[in-house]
């Protein structure tokens, strides 16, 4: 019999969290990999998770960035995280503006997918890692663990928490 499919999720956002945060990032070669990042998500593979990038990317709606730029940005991403040996699963990303008000923005849950390969996801073993609000709210409606990077914006949605409490880590490296 094979083995049996992970089905615990990371679910990751992008920038600020495993890239630096540029603000409306559309130049491929901004894009700069957080140090830690890389062993964080192997370390993440290693303990049996999946992989999934989870972006809300509202430049593209509200047309300050081109989707050719958006598309070229993640080009970039991705042969990086490739050549430094990471398999991202997914990447799901949501180009709405927070006024379109869609079921694919984060923190809603639009974007993730209940199954994968056949599995179902256990949400309560999958954690999502942000440096957002959002992010973490997106935990709290999955059942998912939450935890806040502190790279990114990370620092100043520390100061934001109120009643939440996440876990908090300096970034991905400390996963």
């Amino acid at each position: 019999m094979a083995d049996a499919l992970p089905n615990k999720v990371a679910f990751l956002d992008r920038d600020g969290t495993i890239i630096e945060e540029k603000n409306y990032l559309s130049d491929p070669k901004a894009v700069q990999l957080i140090p830690g990042a890389v062993d964080g998500l192997k370390n993440l593979k290693a303990r049996g998770f999946l992989l999934m990038v989870v972006s809300n990317q509202s430049g593209v709606g509200r047309g300050k960035i081109k989707k050719a730029e958006h598309e070229a940005v993640q080009a970039e991403f991705a042969a990086q995280l490739e050549k430094a040996g990471v398999k991202v699963d997914a990447f799901l990303y949501c180009f709405h503006t927070p006024e379109d008000a869609c079921e694919c923005r984060k923190p809603k849950t639009g974007l993730i997918p209940k199954e994968w390969n056949g599995q179902t996801i256990d949400f309560k073993d999958s954690l999502v890692v942000g440096d957002k609000l959002s992010d973490l709210m997106l935990a709290y409606q999955l059942d998912a663990s939450a935890i806040l990077v502190l790279t990114g914006y990370g620092q100043t949605t520390k100061t934001e928490l109120g009643s939440l409490k996440p876990k908090i880590i300096a970034s991905l490296a400390a996963i």
